[in-house]
């Protein structure tokens, strides 16, 4: 698959938030939260670790469940590749929640495509995944790419009714669970821009 060059592009920025400088903080029941953005390559080890510690700690036992199953390696090497960025929420210099994200092509549609959402559960519930998916939905816009896409387990209840009841996303067209049911993970997205 070729990449386009609005991609092409969209993998040189440096720093996505300064596209849109307005999304660098949160604020929610009088907490104040900075957001960062980094490309992989700029985290530091205990970036890293705490990263991949939380996901396990939110998302093991589900993945244990799924027909996937839990492979470490796999997702040490899908976190971390070159292509990843990251929106990293801090609480008091303490990160607290992360976005996953790559600016890609899913067959001929430019997206963002969103890995992974993940929130300490101390502070769920303050809106801040829905600021995250915001500011992702602010970007795919500002760079004129087509969708915000993502996959979610169906074992993944919370996720499940975040996605799709919360922020309004809807089963994308290149998910086949209308072909195969045995599938135990859906393809959503919100569309932003479509080619006439």
């Amino acid at each position: 698959m070729e990449i386009s060059d609005r991609i092409r592009k969209a993998n040189l920025i440096e720093n996505p938030l300064d596209l849109i400088p307005d999304c660098k903080f949160y604020v929610a029941d009088n907490n104040q939260f900075e957001i960062v953005s980094l490309k992989s390559s700029a985290l530091d080890e205990n970036t890293k670790k705490w990263i991949f510690e939380l996901l396990e700690k939110n998302m093991k036992k589900i993945y244990e469940t799924s027909s996937s199953g839990w492979n470490q390696q796999f997702k040490l090497k899908e976190l971390f590749d070159k292509s990843a960025y990251y929106l990293i929420a801090y609480k008091n210099s303490r990160p607290v929640g992360y976005s996953h994200f790559r600016f890609d092509m899913d067959f001929d549609n430019e997206v963002i495509y969103c890995y992974e959402l993940q929130i300490e559960e101390e502070f769920r519930r303050y809106g801040l995944g829905k600021f995250l998916m915001e500011i992702l939905e602010s970007l795919c816009e500002n760079l004129e790419l087509e969708k915000v896409m993502l996959t979610v387990s169906k074992h993944n209840k919370v996720g499940q009714s975040f996605f799709k009841k919360k922020i309004k996303y809807s089963r994308d067209e290149t998910d086949i669970n209308d072909q195969d049911s045995s599938i135990d993970y859906e393809i959503l997205s919100k569309v932003f821009w479509q080619e006439d």
